[in-house]
């Protein structure tokens, strides 16, 4: 076990690499972490799509002390999620699902031994698992994020072809989703298809987060090599929510 933010911990298997960059730099995204830290609060709904070992997930659950909603589907991950879930004392406020999230209902294929690069493949060979999927807005019925988080490892769109009442609530103030050109061509699609879907639900970005300022500001040269992106609507709410965020302590560290 490794302290994690706010007096979380995370299990550390050797091979899971989304935890080696938190135990050795605390929040191994800084800036988006930072984001989801400041922007949440403990009456927020929170979804985490591609949740693999949990470290938003946990974040979000035993740091902020809000709702999560999470979905992972490869088991090993899976199973390693549901131990920091239960490390943390957070199951009565995370729903977490062994299951993908798409477009439709039905049943996808992904590997299963990359750890954080686990990803939807057309055909069972070895090291694969086959999944029941669902599209978000199916899992999400009657629920309200104020957050969602997307790392699929290029099937992005995917995910939001099965969300487009999620992403058209007013209550959903922010997506973080994962923008890489070379994998999300790998599912037929591309960034620009991905953007206009997130601006025809009214959100604007993408946007870079500066965590010492609590400034948001647009990504500008940098958005070429920064994958995870953050789109936002109601500016003035995340505003306002990011300069009253309280501080938390991350590996001695104010942030």
């Amino acid at each position: 076990m490794v302290p994690y933010v706010g007096g979380a911990v995370l299990h550390w298997p050797e091979a899971a690499g989304s935890v080696m960059i938190c135990a050795r730099f605390g929040l191994g995204e800084y800036t988006d972490m930072a984001f989801c830290l400041h922007l949440l609060r403990p009456e927020d709904l929170f979804v985490d799509v591609g949740a693999n070992a949990g470290v938003y997930t946990v974040l979000a659950a035993r740091a902020v002390g809000c709702k999560v909603v999470a979905a992972e589907p490869v088991p090993t991950t899976y199973d390693l999620l549901m131990q920091n879930v239960y490390a943390n004392h957070v199951s009565d406020r995370v729903d977490a699902r062994r299951m993908g999230v798409g477009r439709e209902p039905g049943m996808l294929h992904f590997t299963s031994s990359l750890w954080s690069y686990n990803h939807v493949v057309s055909a069972a060979s070895d090291n694969t698992v086959q999944i029941d999927v669902l599209p978000l807005d199916d899992l999400l019925t009657g629920r309200h994020p104020v957050l969602i988080k997307i790392d699929v490892e290029g099937f992005e769109d995917e995910v939001l072809a099965g969300a487009m009442a999620t992403i058209g609530d007013p209550a959903l103030k922010a997506i973080l989703i994962e923008m890489y050109e070379g994998h999300v061509a790998k599912y037929g699609a591309n960034l620009s298809q991905i953007r206009e879907r997130l601006y025809a639900a009214g959100f604007a970005g993408p946007y870079w987060y500066e965590p010492a300022t609590r400034a948001l500001a647009p990504c500008g040269e940098q958005e070429a090599t920064k994958y995870n992106q953050i789109f936002i609507r109601d500016p003035a709410f995340v505003e306002t929510r990011l300069a009253g965020s309280p501080t938390y302590e991350v590996h001695g560290a104010m942030v």
